[in-house]
């Protein structure tokens, strides 16, 4: 009898020591996986500076002009897991890569977006990020919930660095897809993840519109 508590204790001590293991080693590897990714869109916006034809670097057609008649066709032409960006919220420790799509794969390793016929940032558009807040190996979206309206969310793109200011805060079901939709006069970005903790029955969504740039 005490021959077999003795190995059930141990049974379990193992077991908890393999769990933190296995914890401890996919959080590294998210965050090794994240490290990269930084380090690969720190490269490509570097690339796509150098790919701006001098010619066009005194035109009178601004940057944010151009984005404003991006067309549907160029924003579907992306490929998903594609970086298009870099997420930071500073009140609740995030900066992260943004990838294209949100597909299972893409939100086991971070946010992706919702594709969409908008680029990031165009007045009278809207753009969504969606993430995890657990399952996963890392942060995510984990505390999302304490935002609360006028907190500052920054997105870096290719081509600028983009603030946002929340506004409005809502929990919905996972169908009710409107409240990720554009809404006259501002550019809108969307935070969303799952809600409560631990549950998939709805959404939490965290609307935000341009300022100051």
């Amino acid at each position: 009898m005490k021959r077999t508590a003795r190995w059930i204790g141990n049974f379990l001590l193992l077991a908890g020591v393999g769990l933190l293991v296995w914890q401890f080693v996919g959080t590294k590897h998210t965050e090794n996986v994240r490290e990269q990714q930084l380090d690969a869109f720190a490269n490509l916006k570097a690339e796509a500076k150098k790919e701006i034809p001098s010619k066009n670097r005194n035109s009178t057609e601004s940057l944010e002009q151009t984005k404003e008649t991006a067309t549907a066709k160029e924003v579907q032409g992306k490929k998903f897991g594609e970086l298009v960006g870099v997420l930071s919220i500073p009140q609740i420790d995030i900066h992260a890569p943004v990838s294209y799509g949100a597909t299972p794969s893409i939100l086991d390793s971070g946010f992706g977006a919702i594709p969409s016929e908008y680029e990031p940032g165009v007045q009278n558009g809207s753009y969504a990020i969606a993430g995890h807040q657990s399952h996963v190996f890392g942060q995510f979206f984990n505390r999302l919930d304490e935002l609360q309206e006028g907190s500052r969310i920054d997105l870096e793109t290719v081509d600028e660095s983009q603030t946002y200011e929340v506004y409005e805060m809502r929990i919905v079901l996972p169908e009710e897809v409107e409240a990720i939709e554009e809404e006259p006069g501002i550019a809108k970005l969307s935070l969303v993840t799952c809600y409560p903790h631990n549950s998939n029955k709805h959404r939490l969504i965290v609307m935000a519109k341009r300022v100051g740039n």
